[in-house]
């Protein structure tokens, strides 16, 4: 395929909304959990919380449609199978696509509740694929009492992916060859690497040529996948969610949502209030914001991440990048000197520019246990040497699901309304970037995708909504560089009679790190035991 394609893809994986919600997956050492709140235990209707046969109504007007129960095949260690859910809701009969699923059985069978669905995050995450890594971190109390479910969203991997092919060579646009030069718009013929393209366009000609790269994406997701593109957004997932819960057998719906899990959560919520037993919010997104509101509070809460890795740079030995001067400053200028003079591998192959750091920081900046990675890399990168920064751009690129990117920006163009003038987007990257000069800039510019895409929104910014649901748990992390903690404390006002459960920390999603939060998960998953008011973890 040609160059160009492959510029693309990578960098969809940049789109604002897009740009970091997937869940940082990896385990941070446990430590002592501390929980600090009001004492005493807050109990919520237990009749609601344990699996009922009872008929329940939903907020929705459409008619129920079928739904038969998964079948389910050994898949290694896991159960898998699938469910079938209409393309278009709108025409219930008919197109169908097969939404994939999988699960581990509860281990005590005789004590099971029920079934646990959990959505890693994303947009674009393959539940299936993440699945082992939440089974790692469950406590025993809730692997014990629940078979434990996740699944592709459609869309993603195995559910009807989103693929984006060239025009020229109708092959997938996930080629391991990068976009040619220097930022440039890439094009045929030559098989020379070179860096990603610049995400952060400085002049006229980088602006059209990033412009020109969004288009042919564009483009090509057009025809790799034009079909299912209007289709795929968080209201249709949230649906297939509720027919997943039926061919699982559960009358109510137990959840737990990571990251872009909560914005998926909060919408079945509202689209099936009464169908809810117990729901986990953690790293929550607020969907009443605008998507220039979201991506300016990202860039500031990126912005603040930033500011204490070079707190933390300024006091720790440990760490490699030392720049004189005002940090801030030292970094713009590095990022500058590498769009004039790409920065070279110490193994020779691909060269490394302003998107490759610029994924560097992001990928360094989720979790605080990757703040000498990022130090060491920025080290390297000041001589010259993009190798690490290079090795921790291709980490962030590939996380999620194996068409992660081209679902990603599928996903997010129809959840999250665009100026489609791409005249307009100097202007807001310059607003942005006056409250966050690393991050405004680049998350502004990341819109630009969504203004080309050939799929209109299907989801408009409005505050959450969940009359008739029990209590919801949203969890926030006060330091989360990605969904920023007052997300968190407005998703919870917004809901009805929902509980904050606040984590004391600097990485995302909280239930990775925190033994205090997943024992406090676990009390409401299995017991219906909400967190007392003003509850904080500092482990």
């Amino acid at each position: 395929m040609s160059r160009n394609g492959e510029s693309t893809r990578r960098r969809a994986r940049q789109i604002g909304p897009a740009v970091a919600l997937f869940a940082v997956t990896s385990l941070a050492a446990v430590l002592v959990a501390g929980c600090a709140g009001t004492t005493g235990r807050v109990a919520v209707d237990r009749s609601t919380l344990h699996r009922s046969t009872n008929p329940v109504t939903t907020s929705t007007t459409d008619p129920p449609l079928p739904v038969d129960p998964v079948r389910w095949t050994p898949c290694g260690n896991l159960q898998c199978g699938s469910v079938t859910v209409p393309l278009d809701y709108a025409v219930p009969e008919g197109a169908a696509v097969q939404i994939a699923v999988a699960r581990h059985p509860a281990e005590v069978p005789t004590e099971r509740i029920g079934s646990l669905v959990i959505n890693p995050g994303g947009p674009g995450g393959s539940g299936i694929d993440d699945l082992p890594n939440e089974l790692s971190v469950l406590t025993l109390g809730v692997l014990d009492r629940f078979d434990i479910v996740s699944f592709d969203p459609r869309g993603v991997e195995r559910s009807t992916p989103v693929t984006c092919s060239s025009p020229s060579s109708g092959t997938s646009s996930n080629s391991s060859s990068n976009s040619g030069g220097g930022g440039g718009g890439g094009g045929g013929g030559s098989e020379t690497t070179g860096p990603l393209i610049d995400p952060v366009p400085t002049d006229s000609a980088s602006r059209q040529a990033l412009l020109r790269n969004d288009v042919s994406f564009a483009r090509q997701c057009q025809q790799g996948s034009g079909g299912i593109l209007p289709h795929v957004g968080t209201v249709d997932t949230a649906r297939d969610l509720d027919r997943i819960r039926a061919a699982l057998g559960d009358a109510r719906l137990s959840f737990v949502g990571h990251s872009y899990g909560t914005l998926l959560g909060a919408t079945y919520a509202e689209l099936f209030p009464t169908h809810v037993r117990a729901m986990v919010l953690d790293g929550a997104i607020d969907p009443a914001l605008s998507t220039v509101q979201y991506v300016t509070d990202q860039a500031m809460s990126y912005e603040s991440e930033l500011q204490s890795f070079f707190a933390w740079c300024a006091t720790d030995s440990s760490c490699a990048w030392r720049p004189v001067g005002d940090p801030t400053s030292a970094l713009l200028d590095l990022i500058q000197r590498s769009r004039s003079q790409a920065l070279t591998m110490a193994s020779g192959g691909t060269a490394a520019g302003p998107g490759e750091i610029y994924d560097a920081l992001l990928a360094g900046l989720e979790a605080q246990s990757s703040w000498p990675a990022l130090a060491g890399a920025l080290a390297e990168a000041e001589s010259g040497n993009g190798s690490a920064v290079t090795s921790m751009t291709g980490r962030y690129e590939t996380g999620g699901s194996s068409n992660g990117a081209e679902a990603e920006q599928a996903i997010d163009c129809v959840d999250h309304p665009v100026d489609r003038d791409p005249s307009s987007y100097p202007a807001l990257a310059a607003t942005v970037g006056r409250s966050a000069p690393v991050f405004g800039p680049l998350l502004a510019w990341g819109l630009l995708g969504c203004a080309t895409w050939p799929a209109l929104p299907t989801r408009a910014p409005a505050p959450a909504a969940d009359a008739g649901a029990p209590p919801i748990v949203v969890v926030g992390t006060s330091g989360d560089p990605v969904t920023p903690y007052q997300w968190a404390v407005d998703l919870a006002r917004e809901l009805t009679g929902a509980s904050v459960l606040t984590w004391q920390g600097q990485s995302h999603v909280a239930y990775f790190y925190s033994p205090c939060v997943r024992a406090a998960v676990q009390a409401y998953l299995v017991d219906g035991v909400l967190p007392p008011t003003g509850t904080v973890c500092t482990d």
